[in-house]
């Protein structure tokens, strides 16, 4: 499990290879999460994206690496790999695996935290277009068809617009930036460039 996997790192600093996408990615922002509040020695291997570095941990290449639930979805139902640890504060619907806050109760702080798709329009777009589109992607997202399609590739979806958007944008670059400033991962202090502390 995700603590066995900790308490090997900590015994063994250096010795785990992990896949990862490069600077700002999934993998690296979670490890960097990680190392807010515990040791976590490893040897980054960077690859072009999750992908590859799935096929590279199959091949066992690479030890471990964090990948988002939809790219992982099917090699894990086929049993050819396996969850440790969802980066979630909350159960996750139809994902049935443990959550990290029960390994590291001190990344709560952080989360929700978490890639995600978005659709963007520009500034000028007129407020009743901007509102026909919302409301057009409400519908879509409340098709049955859709919901299942996201729920069995692991996706959480928001289907968020305005200023619920806004907050959780805010919200999410404020997280992200934070946590790579508090593991030495940051060129540049958030604070230098106006991004307030989560």
């Amino acid at each position: 499990d995700f603590k066995e996997l900790l308490d090997f790192i900590h015994q063994n600093p250096g010795k785990l290879k992990m896949g990862i996408t490069g600077i700002g990615g999934l993998p690296f922002t979670a490890t960097a999460m990680i190392q807010t509040v515990t040791k976590f020695d490893v040897v980054k291997v960077p690859f072009d994206g999750e992908g590859p570095g799935i096929t590279a941990l199959l091949g066992k290449h690479v030890d471990m690496m964090p990948v988002g639930i939809g790219a992982a979805q099917e090699h894990v139902r086929a049993g050819r790999l396996k969850v440790l640890a969802l980066l979630a504060k909350s159960p996750v619907e139809g994902l049935p695996y443990p959550l990290i806050t029960q390994y590291l109760p001190e990344l709560e702080k952080f989360l929700p935290w978490g890639p995600f798709y978005g659709v963007w329009v520009k500034k000028d777009v007129p407020d009743p277009i901007k509102q026909k589109l919302v409301a057009a992607f409400k519908v879509a997202a409340a098709n049955p068809e859709f919901k299942k399609v996201m729920e069995n590739r692991g996706n959480v979806v928001l289907n968020i617009a305005g200023e619920e958007a806004q907050k959780f944008l805010n919200q999410w670059q404020s997280v992200t930036a934070w946590i790579y400033e508090a593991a030495g991962e940051a060129k540049v202090s958030p604070a230098s460039v106006g991004i307030p502390k989560p």
